[in-house]
């Protein structure tokens, strides 16, 4: 029985395509191997090793001439956050700037649309779809808060003294102008809908869903990005969404607040908003698998109330 020869290292456990195991300097059929498999025309993958999605989808375009990564290829790549079915569809969306055909072979998702040139961009290589384009892309897949979530994401922009900053990819004034661009895209009126509704300041997706349940309920519109200050002027919070008119802060405590580090600084953030004259209000996870984002929200009612907003204005 012939023993199959090991990859050299470069090559080992990802994907690659026949015009590396030819650099590598591996005979032509080596890529017909039973430890390998045929991922794509021209492209090998070793069996049983999980693929990064990113190296996947650098090999299929630079196999695929002309091709550039739009809608959830697109986002992934932007960091952009999708709904749970879209997080695990496995294919490559890829389309042709100039439009004429869609990309097709095994593991690839085809489009066809016509690109233009301040419509494409790059990641490290990978042409890819600006963030502006591909949002309006997504208004013809994803449900509408999902798509709300996603301008929210490709327009956040913060700036603090503490914690993490954010550089937005792209400005409310790109999107408006992709719709205004494309008045008779698929989602075009669920892209107006969205943008209408879409914030500069919202980082997550629970954030962004409990301001939109805030909305439905016709509370006041939260504000973002807010700063509590002491009466010296020294920041002290930043909480996730505030009413500073009543001084009612909300934060969502995700699945990261559950370490012991987390939960002192969590500690210190109550004492210095109770300190200084604030009502905060703190949604969980679980509260919101119990109850939803509109069951939650009846506790920002109370707080706001307590802090003298009156639901007659």
């Amino acid at each position: 029985m012939r023993i199959t020869a090991p990859l050299p290292i470069e090559l080992q456990g990802r994907s690659f395509t026949l015009a590396e195991q030819q650099a590598a300097g591996l005979p032509d059929h080596r890529a017909w191997n039973s430890d390998l498999r045929v991922a794509s025309r021209g492209i090998r993958v070793p069996w049983g090793k999980e693929q990064d999605p990113v190296h996947t989808a650098r090999l299929l375009t630079a196999v695929s001439g002309g091709a550039v990564c739009c809608r959830e290829t697109a986002a992934m790549l932007w960091g952009c956050p999708l709904p749970w079915d879209a997080q695990h569809d496995f294919l490559v969306h890829l389309t042709r700037a100039d439009g004429t055909f869609r990309p097709q072979r095994r593991g690839v998702r085809g489009h066809r649309m016509v690109l233009m040139d301040s419509d494409v961009s790059a990641i490290d290589g990978i042409p890819v779809t600006t963030p502006a384009r591909t949002w309006l892309d997504l208004a013809g897949v994803l449900p509408f808060e999902d798509l709300v979530a996603a301008a929210d994401h490709f327009i956040c922009s913060q700036t603090r003294s503490f914690g993490h900053n954010r550089v937005p990819l792209c400005s409310v004034d790109d999107l408006k102008a992709q719709v205004e661009r494309h008045a008779g895209a698929r989602g075009i009126r669920k892209a107006r809908a969205a943008l209408d509704l879409a914030r500069v300041g919202a980082d997550s997706v629970p954030e962004t869903r409990l301001r939109l349940a805030i909305g439905r309920d016709f509370l006041p519109e939260p504000v973002l990005s807010y700063v509590v200050c002491d009466p010296a002027g020294r920041e002290l919070v930043w909480p996730d969404l505030a009413f500073p008119d009543f001084k009612v802060a909300i934060n969502y405590d995700g699945g990261h607040h559950l370490s012991a580090a987390q939960k002192e600084s969590d500690i210190r953030r109550e004492a210095s908003l109770a300190a200084n004259g604030w009502i905060s209000v703190v949604i969980t996870v679980e509260q919101v698998r119990e109850s939803g984002y509109d069951g939650v929200v009846r506790r920002i009612r109370e707080a706001l109330i307590r802090g003298g907003w009156s639901p007659r204005g």
